[in-house]
């Protein structure tokens, strides 16, 4: 069978991921304000004790000898010395709540310092409580996102054509759902708290410059350039080699899932030490461009810290200008500038980090990407309601490929309510490929698949399989236990109905002797049961549907010859009045059928009962002739 080739799609923009983080913020509105509203109260209450340091570093001044803290205020002067001359009159008044005297010996100033301690204390605890808040909300709203996307994957995956599974490695798939989720999650939890407190923060440093220094603003403008840039050329270095890290994860987790998922035939065939060295060679490539990226990420936070310094150097020429030259800027006020432009490095810095994780979360929302643009099975939504199913089946010159050669090459067939089918033939002549367009995992390229005389692309997906049951060559057992696995063929179904259909299948008594009953757990696909329990319990699982179509693909393959006969017996009763297909490749198991058709090279050659066909002397005969020789 040729794989169609996976479909290729146009990477991801930055762009794009920030329609999807809004997307994200519209639907959670109330929990964005909530963490926007208390970065700003947190930018206030850590921002505004910088204006402090003017006033208290002038009344230290005036102690050891300067001007006097409480000269008359000019209408003129600056924000500074107003703001200054208005906290020392107050410091005094809170001062007193102290018992403390403000015409005493150094007492204006101690009054001052008093003033000041109590406040950044209060503004210590107010913005502690908005650094929780900002913490709970912001990183909760970044988890919310991104298991919402995880949601959205699970449900897109569901709906998802058989054949798409088909074409993609399991690892790999199994990467993009839980090591690229876990990318965004991380990156969307770093960068939520820095992308809302930190810009707020800067904002926070440009409002105290701006009260206090004006001129020393144009040091900021010089500074986002000389760290932006860097930033972003850093970014699409990132996002590319972020890309290839990925791929190379996305190999080593198929790697192990080879390991995994073969465990048998690794052990039986010695084959632990090449499957190791595979593994290593994947995880080294992952360690290789690993370290690519994180080259591009230290270049990018060494470029934004030199252009810092570079800011930082113009800044003090600037104010040794202001303050030795033209004397326009008290000394006071530098410290009050200084504090907020140093602690713009960390801002930044948080904000260019953020920056190139969102970049390198790209990489992994373009995998994602890959998965969520997907054509859906068409034929899982829609169709006309089917509440009752007779289980006429017919079709009408049914062709199908999975690539460019045919598979079933013009096949009809018309089969009334209630008649065993047996398809058989030599491996590849399209027997499971009928199955499955019966089942309609896939449509006909050409021609039609009616059931009760409507075309099974008209007919909604839900109620008709609702109407069928099938049992698989390989049994397949969620980890759940034995009675859940059974209720699973008909959610809802009573305990009654469980045992019953077990009765039917032949493993009530086998369920009945363990420790749990039917509280057993199967284990991780039925690793706790054999061969021959996990197939009987699939059955069950058929039986208490209580289908009107019946499916069975090597149904009794697993099971030995007693077991078998008790099974076949079981099965026969279950299909009795009930359309079946039946694939079998041992022609005894099916001899009674109403209906043996025989395929060969995606046709039919053959049709009719067991003596019909021996007595013709064809295909079938041959067969039959070769299993009984």
């Amino acid at each position: 069978m040729t794989a169609e080739p996976q479909r290729k799609l146009e990477p991801t923009t930055f762009r794009t991921l920030l329609v999807r983080i809004w997307g994200a913020v519209l639907a959670h509105k109330k929990l964005v304000a909530a963490a926007i509203g208390f970065g700003l109260l947190e930018a206030v209450f850590t921002k505004a004790p910088f204006l402090l340091v003017d006033p208290l570093m002038r009344a230290m001044g005036a102690q050891t000898g300067g001007s006097a803290p409480d000269a008359p205020i000019d209408p003129d002067s600056s924000f500074s010395d107003r703001f200054a001359a208005w906290f020392s009159g107050h410091a005094d008044t809170i001062g007193g709540w102290f018992g403390r005297d403000g015409a005493s010996a150094g007492g204006a100033a101690m009054n001052l310092v008093i003033a000041s301690a109590l406040l950044a204390a209060i503004s210590g605890i107010v913005g502690g409580l908005c650094i929780y808040g900002v913490q709970l909300t912001s990183r909760f709203f970044a988890i919310k996102m991104v298991a919402d996307l995880r949601c959205a994957i699970a449900k897109h995956i569901l709906s998802l054509p058989l054949r798409y599974f088909g074409q993609r490695r399991m690892g790999e798939l199994i990467s993009n759902v839980t090591n690229d989720a876990q990318v965004l999650q991380r990156a969307f939890e770093l960068a939520s708290d820095n992308v809302i407190v930190d810009p707020l923060m800067i904002l926070g440093n440009v409002a105290v410059i701006a009260v206090v220094m004006p001129k020393a603003l144009f040091v900021l403008v010089l500074l986002i350039p000389l760290m932006a840039v860097p930033m972003y050329h850093a970014g699409r270095k990132v996002r590319k080699r972020s890309s290839r890290t990925l791929e190379a994860m996305g190999g080593a987790t198929e790697s192990m899932n080879q390991i995994l998922s073969g465990i048998r035939t690794v052990k039986a065939f010695r084959l632990e030490g090449e499957r190791l060295r595979e593994y290593e060679e994947q995880n080294a490539t992952f360690l290789e461009r690993t370290v690519r990226m994180l080259r591009a990420k230290a270049m990018s936070m060494t470029q934004t810290f030199l252009g810092y310094q570079i800011g930082f150097g113009a800044l003090m020429m600037l104010l040794g200008y202001f303050v030795l030259v033209t004397g326009e800027v008290k000394f006071s006020a530098v410290a009050t500038v200084m504090l907020p432009l140093s602690t713009t490095y960390q801002h930044v810095k948080r904000l260019t980090r953020s920056y190139n994780t969102l970049m390198e979360s790209v990489s992994a929302l373009d995998r994602i990407e890959l998965i969520l643009q997907e054509r859906v099975d068409d034929g899982d939504s829609g169709g006309a309601p089917l509440s009752q199913l007779r289980g006429e089946v017919e079709l009408e010159d049914v062709w199908f490929s999975y690539g460019d050669e045919p598979v079933l090459r013009g096949v009809n067939l018309k089969v009334k309510p209630g008649l065993t089918v047996a398809l058989v033939g030599p491996s590849g002549a399209g027997k499971s490929t009928t199955l499955d367009l019966l089942m309609r995992f896939h449509d006909p390229k050409q021609g039609r698949v009616l059931v009760d005389g409507k075309d099974l692309r008209t007919v909604c997906m839900d109620d008709y399989r609702k109407h069928t049951a099938v049992v698989s060559q390989q049994p397949f057992l969620f980890n759940a236990s034995i009675r859940d696995n059974i209720a699973y063929g008909k959610p809802g179904c009573t305990q009654t109905e469980i045992e019953e259909a077990a009765k039917a299948a032949n493993i009530h008594d086998f369920i009945q002797k363990m420790p749990q009953g039917y509280d057993t757990l199967a284990g991780e696909r039925g690793c706790n049961l054999s061969g021959g329990q996990m197939q009987r319990i699939t059955i069950a699982r058929a039986i208490v549907r209580d289908p009107a179509i019946l499916f069975l693909d090597e149904a009794t393959s697993s099971l030995d010859s007693e077991n078998e006969e008790l099974v076949q017996r079981a099965l026969d009763n279950l299909r009795r009045g009930r359309t079946s297909f039946v694939i079998a490749h041992r022609l005894s198991t099916i001899s009674s059928a109403d209906l043996i058709v025989v395929m060969e090279q995606g046709r039919i050659v053959e049709m009719g009962t067991h003596e019909e066909l021996v007595a013709r002397g064809g295909s079938y005969k041959r067969m039959r002739d070769l299993q009984t020789a």
